[in-house]
């Protein structure tokens, strides 16, 4: 006759399964540096302004004979009086 129930005499041995894994997922935010790396220039441009100079030079040359005579008179120095003889007249 069957029992119903547990029976001291019959012992069952239990099935063990394979583990079963359950994640439960966290972040941690770690930062990553990015480098950018920026060159500033400073170009300088020529610009050409115009700046004249101008150069002067003298030259003496000789003219033609001419005879000048002060206007006014000899001036001292110059011409009959003191010191250049007697003054002759002539009539």
């Amino acid at each position: 006759m069957m029992q119903h129930g547990c029976c001291p005499n019959y012992q069952v041995q239990p099935v063990v399964c394979p583990t079963q894994y359950r994640f439960r997922d966290t972040f941690i935010p770690q930062e990553v540096p990015y480098i950018h790396p920026i060159v500033n220039v400073n170009r300088q441009h020529i610009v050409e302004v115009p700046r004249h100079y101008v150069t002067q030079t003298n030259e003496t040359v000789m003219g033609g004979r001419t005879t000048a005579f002060p206007v006014g008179g000899y001036g001292p120095g110059f011409g009959p009086g003191p010191g250049f003889g007697r003054r002759r007249r002539f009539f």
